[in-house]
């Protein structure tokens, strides 16, 4: 406590050579200028993850359940899920079969991913219910004008119908969808028997939402298993709806202890691993460029330290001549460089976190132009704050520490 209480003294009193007060306060502000751009621009970051999970909300399930392996799995292995799956604290849930597949309308085509869905579809994917559509299962019967049966679809934003398209019934489009033949042998002088083929009448379309959803084709669950020569109990996913008030980390932690390694829980962040880990990599990379700024700006402390003991020369032999051993005085001037460090991080951190909250109420900075302009998101997150303030003070401190070599030697 000693060694503090004088260390305070050193900070704050005026010394013989003012350009050690301007030096120690420089200091201090750049390391608070640094500590205030990491939390600013590390609340940014986490602030377009949360817009992009909110974006996805309309297109994601809370909760998709898989294979551990990301295959098709058979439900007869899982006899009991629905009641487990209630009891965990799911409030609806739906199965889904996905695969790849090329869809075919008049001279047109696209490569599109075939999602087959149950009745409680609309129950799990806000997409489907607010769409102004016609449902997929409806007991209607397709057919073309020679009275074959076609298979309801609905398909993307991105799926331009052309307008010429060909009619089947009374105001649908006929489309025909291909898969890959998944069993049996193939000719490889007739390539269009490698395919399975679902002659199909698109009942609507579904509204601009994400990448992912408006290049995909839905249609019935028990339709596409047939075509793909699965099972009725086999799929690839299911979708959960949580009831209000259950976590997704107290849900998943519930189906590893009811499935361990059988199956998976992914939210709504694990279900675009590929975009948040884009934006995970940008938020380290610009984290450690801010360190290494961090860097110089500490080699301050270390100047002002170095100067500082310079100043106080007569104090150490002061203190030696009192008693008190050599690390007495190393300890003294190293609790100035803590002090140093803590204070030019603590108030750069709540300088940032003011910035922030700023942003966050009045939207100071705004991204793009016009009506397309939209204000910076920013989400400040505890444990960011923590790792931020642990890591600029440590090397803030252990770069300070350099000066009480020379002190140890002398």
């Amino acid at each position: 406590m000693l060694s503090l209480s004088i260390a305070l003294r050193y900070l704050f009193s005026r010394t013989r050579l003012h350009a050690v007060n301007y030096v120690t306060a420089l200091s201090a502000i750049a390391i608070a200028v640094v500590a205030m751009a990491l939390v600013a621009v590390v609340g940014v970051y986490n602030g377009y993850v949360a817009m992009i999970l909110d974006a996805t909300a309309q297109v994601d399930a809370d909760i998709v359940l898989q294979d551990a392996s990301g295959a098709v799995f058979d439900l007869h292995d899982l006899p009991d899920y629905r009641s487990e799956l209630t009891q965990a604290g799911a409030d609806a849930i739906t199965l889904r079969l996905e695969s790849k597949g090329l869809l075919r309308v008049g001279e047109q085509q696209w490569v599109v991913d075939a999602i087959g869905v149950d009745s409680a579809f609309a129950s799990v994917y806000p997409m489907a219910r607010s769409a102004e559509l016609p449902e997929l299962h409806t007991p209607t019967t397709f057919t073309d004008s020679e009275g074959l049966p076609l298979t309801p679809i609905q398909v993307g934003a991105s799926i331009q119908l052309p307008p010429d398209s060909s009619r089947g019934g009374r105001d649908g489009v006929t489309a025909e969808v291909l898969f890959p033949k998944r069993l049996g042998f193939t000719n490889p002088l007739a390539p269009a028997s490698s395919f399975q083929s679902i002659e199909a009448q698109v009942i609507g379309q579904y509204a601009p939402a994400s990448q992912e959803t408006d290049a995909a084709v839905y249609l019935p669950l028990s339709r596409l298993q047939e075509a793909l020569d699965y099972g009725a109990s086999q799929v690839s996913t299911l979708g959960i709806h949580l009831r209000q008030g259950i976590s997704t980390s107290d849900f998943k932690q519930q189906i590893e202890r009811l499935y361990g390694d059988k199956l998976k829980a992914l939210d709504r962040e694990e279900q675009h691993p590929d975009l948040s880990y884009l934006i995970r990599m940008e938020k380290v990379m610009t984290y450690l460029i801010l360190l290494f700024i961090l860097l110089l700006a500490a080699f301050n402390v270390a100047s002002s330290l170095a100067m500082l003991l310079i100043e106080k020369e007569e104090d150490s032999r002061i203190f030696t001549a009192l008693g008190a051993p050599p690390r007495f005085t190393q300890q003294v001037f190293r609790r100035v460089g803590l002090l140093i460090s803590l204070t030019g991080t603590s108030i750069g951190m709540l300088l940032g976190w003011g910035i922030c909250l700023l942003q966050e109420h009045f939207s100071l900075v705004r991204s793009g132009s016009g009506i397309d302009a939209i204000a910076l998101p920013v989400d400040v997150r505890p444990l960011d704050m923590l790792v931020i303030f642990i890591s600029v003070t440590a090397l803030s401190y252990l770069i300070s520490l350099y000066p009480t070599r020379f002190f140890r030697r002398g």
